[in-house]
């Protein structure tokens, strides 16, 4: 067996290898990310990220470079010219969607993985891959055709919608392609609309505009009379123009465009997210048309789900089935938002009676604020919940979200919930006053645990004790009597206890199951 640090391999460089290999770096864990890409693509698929994911980078320090390089919409439009969604209803430190291009979260990303240790590999692809019980081996082939093996202890797939490493281990991508495109014009306007951030629903289609910052906006622009031209047939400003005028009956004038094109997604999905030593995440697990902006949300969020638990086999203390929990938690929440995303594409390309009614009902309704809350919850991906554990079910806190609040206490006061996930670690809140869970914890899991023995003050009051999942999810939630029961949930995920043990020590070689 062999006594190498333990070593992951990332195939690709996109936002969620980007973000895993950060997890990982700043776990302890050695990571090599390899990109086919020479260098970054100036181009921006994505234009923005949704609270739940602004929460997770902020557990991690990452968020202050993200607001410096983005414009926060706390009312993007409804389409009607009148109505709009009100993100600070939410109960969150983020209460909008940051519009920043993908480039340029990429770029904070991969500057902040480099920071934690990793290694990226530009002008490189995985080419092959060979794994058994102990080892993958993974052939990287250079830009110049140069061939080389590497042995790690675990390969991620996280190269995109054509994933090399998904079809090298057979795992099936079922789904569908839609024949129906949209277009993208990235370009400054010479007739910029007010607000500057705009979206119109017309008979004939949609155009949303929103600003990056630097003069330039992106264009997506849905014409119905248009959606079934070619993809292979290129995109020209003059065509882009046209449809603009027709939906909107005003011209943008955009001029000296950056990036045209005409999109057209697929609605895909990994059969599993595992075989052996090889995970996928990202679009290289799922892929869907970009209605509501979630691929690159969904992507993050699995390299926030799959980091720490990867992390925990390689060093040692993964209790059983941790790992394997990636796919059970992952697959199906990937699953639901591709049915949601089809059903919701399927409704913006049609011009039935009922679908021209249900749109004029939902920008009407929507004007109205009770109304917004469970899709602003929506939207953010607050309604998420992870499968709890069998002795947990009847505790509709587990598996939920995390909410911030301000700690008061012995340790000090003003401090963040939030700022305590920044070590990767469990956090447990202890709220009672003598503090037993917090000196539980803190004696057979402290090296895993950040133990906080602290008021939270909140907009939603939080359990006397909280054990929080690195990822910023609730593993159990209790009273402060219950030790027997938070005893269990400590021993469920963080495995066993070792009373006065120190740092962990990563192991080489862990067994695949």
């Amino acid at each position: 067996m062999s006594t190498d640090p333990p070593l992951v391999i990332i195939s690709g460089a996109g936002p969620t290898g980007l973000a895993l290999a950060g997890e990982l770096s700043g776990s302890g864990i050695r990571c090599h990310v390899v990109e086919k890409r020479r260098r970054p693509s100036p181009y921006s698929r994505a234009f923005g990220l949704m609270p739940r994911t602004m929460e997770l980078l902020d557990m991690r320090d990452q968020m202050e470079p993200c607001l410096d390089a983005g414009l926060p919409c706390t009312r993007p439009p409804l389409g009607d010219l009148r109505g709009h969604l009100e993100y600070r209803r939410l109960d969150t430190p983020f209460p909008y969607i940051l519009i920043i291009p993908q480039s340029r979260t990429e770029e904070l990303l991969e500057k902040a993985a480099l920071e934690e240790g990793a290694q990226i590999e530009r002008g490189a692809e995985v080419t092959a891959v060979h794994q058994d019980r102990d080892a993958v081996r993974v052939e990287i082939t250079g830009s110049d055709g140069t061939r080389r093996t590497r042995t790690a202890d675990y390969l991620v797939g996280c190269d995109g919608v054509r994933s090399t490493v998904r079809q090298s281990v057979g795992i099936p991508f079922p789904g569908r392609d839609y024949h129906q495109s949209l277009m993208i014009v990235d370009a400054p306007l010479a007739r910029p609309p007010d607000p500057e951030i705009y979206a119109r629903i017309t008979r004939r289609g949609m155009v949303a505009a929103y600003p990056f910052g630097d003069g330039t906006y992106r264009l997506i622009i849905l014409d119905r009379q248009k959606m079934t031209v070619p993809v292979e047939q290129p995109l020209t400003l003059a065509d882009a123009s046209d449809s603009i005028r027709g939906i909107l009956g005003i011209d943008l004038a955009p001029y000296d465009p950056l990036w045209l094109s005409r999109f057209r997604s697929s609605q895909r999905h990994a059969t599993r997210y595992r075989r052996g030593r090889v995970l996928l995440a990202g679009d290289a697990a799922h892929t869907h048309i970009p209605s509501g902006g979630q691929g690159l949300q969904v992507g993050i969020q699995d390299a926030m789900n799959l980091g720490w638990k990867l992390a925990a086999e390689l060093h040692g203390w993964a209790p059983d089935g941790l790992l394997d929990s990636y796919e059970q938690e992952r697959l199906p929440i990937a699953a639901a938002t591709l049915r949601k995303t089809d059903m919701n594409f399927r409704f913006e390309i049609s011009d039935s009676p009922p679908a021209r009614l249900a749109r004029w009902l939902i920008m009407k309704g929507g004007r109205f604020g009770p109304l917004q809350t469970p899709v602003l919850k929506e939207f953010a991906n607050f309604t998420l919940r992870y499968p709890p554990p069998r002795q947990d079910r009847h505790n509709s806190l587990v598996g939920t979200r995390v909410p911030d609040a301000t700690l008061h206490g012995r340790e000090g006061s003003g401090r963040r919930l939030f700022e305590l996930f920044r070590q990767r670690r469990f956090v447990l809140l202890d709220q009672s006053p003598g503090g037993r869970a917090a000196d539980l914890a803190a004696d057979g899991w402290g090296e895993r645990i950040h133990v906080t023995r602290s008021h939270a003050q909140g907009r939603v009051r939080l359990p006397e004790v909280l054990l929080a999942r690195p990822d910023g999810y609730v593993a159990w939630a209790g009273d402060a009597d219950d030790t027997g029961a938070l005893r269990g949930a400590l021993t469920r995920w963080c495995g066993d206890a070792r009373p006065g043990a120190g740092a962990v020590r990563p192991r080489a070689g862990s067994t695949a199951r």
